[in-house]
């Protein structure tokens, strides 16, 4: 059953990413210049900060087997959010498809947790284990990415 509950979280996510995607042509010229330290996995397009177009959230891994989830800006910064375990998952959402995802996590008998999105900002969300997954929107006064929701599968 953990398996299905996580299809069906997973499939609200408009962006939901695939590893065999390939990067868009934006992205790579990004990669090229931010220089992550690994192969791209996976991504997803948002607006992370209000206004400032062009940016990805991405799973990096690492020859070294560090693998981590970070959001690569348009002008080429990277913030790292969190390392994972296992292949990569990874989605961006609108604000209200956050909310729909809250709403579904807790009308769920086998997903514990939430989602609540404090800004009209991109939200991404990613298993960093295999049953337990975070989700980050930018916060403009503490100028770094926080933790808006979780679960568990």
């Amino acid at each position: 059953m953990k398996g299905f509950s996580r299809a069906v979280v997973l499939s609200l996510a408009a962006a939901s990413v695939a590893a065999a995607r390939p990067v868009p042509p934006g992205l790579a010229r990004l990669v090229a210049r931010a220089r992550p330290g690994g192969a791209i996995a996976a991504w997803c397009a948002g607006e992370f900060r209000p206004g400032r177009r062009g940016a990805f959230a991405v799973a990096v891994s690492s020859p070294s087997g560090a693998s981590r989830y970070g959001v690569i800006e348009a002008d080429a910064t990277i913030t790292d959010l969190a390392g994972f375990d296992g292949p990569p998952d990874l989605s961006c959402y609108s604000r209200a498809q956050a909310t729909k995802l809250d709403r579904t996590i807790a009308r769920s008998e086998t997903i514990h947790g939430h989602v609540a999105p404090r800004w009209n900002t991109t939200v991404v969300c990613a298993f960093v284990e295999a049953t337990h997954a975070l989700c980050w929107q930018y916060s403009q006064s503490d100028g770094t990415f926080v933790v808006v929701g979780e679960w568990t599968t």
